[in-house]
């Protein structure tokens, strides 16, 4: 008896199920093999490639999670009732795997996928989406960005480096402020595809912000006719903070290396000390601050569009992280604007913990 449970329950892991191939959907699979980066590691995973997205098998995701994720409530383990054909995902839980599974070898041929109709469960309960499979040899495979979902890591693409992101703890976005500075007054609108969720915006966001800015950057908020001086927010996200370039600056150091490199970006004296009042009572009293500027990747995590589009635009996105003695990093190469025609300057941080 417990060896039929055994083989029904390793079944499982592999995704199959006994089903009614004809009645079914059916797909081309083709075989693929994604780099992931999971939080500080990086792995490579086979799956196959439907309808245009990446599907991965339920098992080797929980293995990868039970192994390189930080956050020990982002693993899960995998059960099956055989009776009622559904799976069970239980959160928080390191992957047991089953007695006598075996390593796969991922057939690089075009496979047939058929849609699977066992149900997964999360916790006792149905993710609100469901989560959408289809099995291939045997073997029943996901969308990664659905398993996300449905256990709570965050699944983003990196355009630059041609991988999966997995990011397991939310980074917060601190004040990051948007200065417009038109040649003439001129309506324009902001949006932002933000990964993560806005805690707070001023003016309300709405969707985007649509405003009238002057030379001087003064803004009119179209929604309440009001005036501004920047348009303003706040997340909680999920951007990779790089720290591979940087400074380590002494606290008592703060103001003047905040001065030197802010101003030498081409940030106004009103601008850099906007931002140095905000960011000194988080800085100062530390013994050493590794300070790195984002760009890239701060860009893929917050896209900013502008219409109309500006001539120049310099986004400063400062991370540190307190440290009590001094490290060895190379000195990162900061931007130069150019304050010339239509202008955007926005700044803005997060301290990592």
């Amino acid at each position: 008896m417990k060896r039929f449970f055994a083989m029904m329950l390793a079944m499982t892991m592999m995704g199959t199920a006994v089903y009614a191939a004809e009645k079914r959907e059916t797909v081309t699979a083709k075989y693929v093999v994604q780099k992931i980066q999971v939080d500080d590691y990086s792995v490579k995973m086979e799956g196959y490639n439907i309808n245009g997205y990446n599907y991965m098998r339920l098992r080797d995701v929980a293995e990868v999670m039970t192994d390189k994720s930080r956050d020990d409530c982002f693993k899960f383990d995998i059960t099956y009732n055989a009776d009622k054909n559904l799976i069970y995902l239980e959160t928080g839980k390191a992957y047991q795997g089953t007695e006598g599974e075996e390593e796969l070898v991922v057939d690089i041929d075009d496979k047939e996928a058929i849609l699977s109709d066992t149900p997964v469960f999360v916790n006792g309960e149905m993710p609100d989406e469901g989560m959408e499979g289809y099995v291939i040899d045997g073997y029943t495979y996901y969308k990664l960005r659905d398993i996300g979902d449905a256990i709570g890591f965050h699944v983003s693409w990196l355009e630059s480096k041609q991988r999966v992101r997995i990011l397991t703890a939310p980074m917060a976005a601190r004040k990051p402020v948007i200065y417009l500075y038109p040649e003439e007054t001129m309506d324009i609108s902001a949006e932002l595809e933000y990964e993560g969720d806005l805690t707070v915006t001023y003016p309300a966001y709405n969707n985007g912000w649509k405003v009238t800015a002057k030379p001087d950057g003064t803004l009119t908020n179209h929604a309440d006719g009001r005036e501004y001086s920047y348009l303003f927010w706040e997340g909680e996200g999920y951007g990779e903070m790089d720290f591979s370039e940087g400074f380590v600056v002494k606290g008592e150091d703060t103001v003047s290396f905040l001065q030197d490199k802010l101003s030498a970006m081409g940030m106004t004296p009103k601008e850099y000390n906007e931002f140095i009042v905000y960011w000194l009572p988080y800085m100062q009293d530390n013994a050493y601050n590794l300070i790195s500027f984002q760009w890239e990747n701060y860009e893929e995590s917050a896209k900013l569009n502008i219409t109309p589009e500006p001539d120049y635009m310099l986004r400063v996105f400062m991370a540190f992280k307190a440290i009590d003695k001094p490290v060895v990093v190379p000195e990162q190469k900061l931007p130069v604007l150019e304050r010339e025609g239509f202008t955007v300057v926005e700044w803005g941080g997060t301290e990592v913990h």
